[in-house]
């Protein structure tokens, strides 16, 4: 999987531990599937938007923070390149979708 999906894996993990959830737990709040959350700590899943919202929502925490991969490891420029490779790959109605999330997330 990408860098960007270990990344996202590394944040839900620290998160729900600094919030002392279980993965158990985490997934019963979040109403997806126990294998569904680790896969995602774990870098294997490539979560949708909707996931993603659960998740926020079960964690307590802003839709956008789930994307603050600061003192992760990834550089701006890293992330620059990993968008460029992703949206490459998008279609255009997925392109469209992400413009409108990163619209929102700016909007801060």
């Amino acid at each position: 999987m990408s860098e960007l999906v270990d990344l996202f894996g590394k944040k839900i993990r620290g998160l729900r531990r600094s919030k002392e959830l279980t993965q158990e737990r985490l997934a019963e709040l979040a109403g997806i599937s126990l294998q569904n959350i680790g896969d995602i700590e774990r870098g294997k899943g490539n979560p949708t938007l909707e996931t993603v919202e659960k998740i926020s929502f079960a964690l307590q925490e802003d839709f956008s923070s789930l994307f603050d991969f600061d003192g992760i490891g990834l550089s701006r420029e890293q992330a620059l390149l990993e968008l460029e490779n992703l949206l490459s790959r998008a279609t255009e109605a997925q392109v469209q979708m992400i413009l409108t999330v990163v619209r929102v997330l700016l909007q801060r």
